[in-house]
């Protein structure tokens, strides 16, 4: 059975016989879409999220002018398997506390020395979260409806380091449950494909990590989800430009079970995901792909954040 379907089964029992405190007491049965009395679908998105958490995400969301991934832009989805819902509750407890953020640098680079403070947000803190920074001047980023979280390059989470007296930014992509079976080519699709050439081509050419393809209009950097780490990739190396940092580490969050999004061979490029993007960057100690249960086991090693480890512990796992 593939990982989504074992994982709506498993999100679906916790919900109506493990744990259901986990989320409340919502009874599930909402609507996602056009669909409506689905079982794994919160009546209540806000049910969605660690409970220690819900009264922070929300104004911050609001103050930050961030969208909601789902139906509600303004309010979080009860869809359990949302990845920006799962995201949130794996980090954002961890955003203001110095100590645990580095921890969780150091996992993805154990030679990180420190951890500033996010850049571009109103509220101080150590994670961003759906992280864009002059997008419609770095990367031309500035129709289609473009808002912070949707319709522009934002990015999951995004944090600030220090290596060795160098600032280093470090993106990361935040998947759960996704695949990309029915992959289409994003730089021929009507109107918006000559907007993407227009806007990305000339950058990648200039990118010292992406390698510039033969033929742009063919090339894996306008499939999902390799759209995303291009757009990502771009948008840390105009930061850098920019002189606001030194180096990146991009880190992409993937469950290891989850070998649809792992090992599927891409069509375009016929090889597994990780050799797919490796085969198209420079600098492969730039790129990390990290399972999330690592990120438990690091908030699992944490002083104080045994709460939050057994709640991800009984919600996911």
């Amino acid at each position: 059975m593939a990982y989504k379907e074992l994982q709506r089964k498993l999100q679906i029992q916790k919900l109506r016989y493990k744990h259901p405190k986990l989320f409340n007491q919502d009874k599930g049965g909402g609507k996602f879409d056009k669909y409506e009395s689905l079982p794994f679908v919160l009546l209540n998105g806000l049910n969605n999220l660690y409970s220690k958490i819900q009264s922070q995400v929300i104004p911050y969301f609001e103050n930050n002018n961030i969208v909601w991934w789902g139906d509600d832009e303004k309010y979080p989805t009860g869809h359990l398997l949302s990845s920006q819902i799962q995201c949130l509750n794996f980090l954002f407890a961890l955003r203001n506390e110095k100590h645990a953020v580095l921890a969780l640098a150091n996992l993805f680079d154990s030679e990180i020395d420190d951890v500033l403070e996010t850049l571009n947000e109103i509220e101080t803190g150590y994670i961003a979260f759906e992280f864009v920074y002059e997008n419609e001047k770095l990367l031309g980023e500035n129709d289609f409806g473009a808002k912070r979280g949707s319709k522009c390059t934002s990015i999951d989470a995004f944090i600030t380091a220090l290596k060795k007296g160098k600032k280093i930014l470090i993106p990361l992509e935040w998947k759960y449950t996704e695949v990309y079976l029915k992959c289409e080519n994003k730089s021929i699709e009507p109107r918006k494909g000559k907007v993407r050439q227009n806007r990305y081509n000339h950058l990648i050419v200039k990118s010292t990590q992406l390698k510039t393809p033969v033929d742009f209009e063919d090339s894996i950097y306008y499939y999902e989800p390799f759209y995303e780490f291009m757009r990502q990739t771009l948008l840390v190396e105009q930061l850098i430009s920019q002189g606001i940092a030194d180096d990146y580490l991009h880190v992409v969050v993937i469950p290891t079970e989850n070998i649809g999004l792992l090992d599927n061979n891409y069509i375009f490029s016929k090889d597994d995901l990780q050799t797919t993007w490796r085969n198209s960057i420079v600098d492969q100690e730039k790129f990390k792909i990290i399972d999330s249960k690592q990120i438990l086991q690091a908030i699992e090693n944490l002083p104080n954040y045994t709460e939050l480890s057994n709640y991800i512990n009984q919600r996911y796992f």
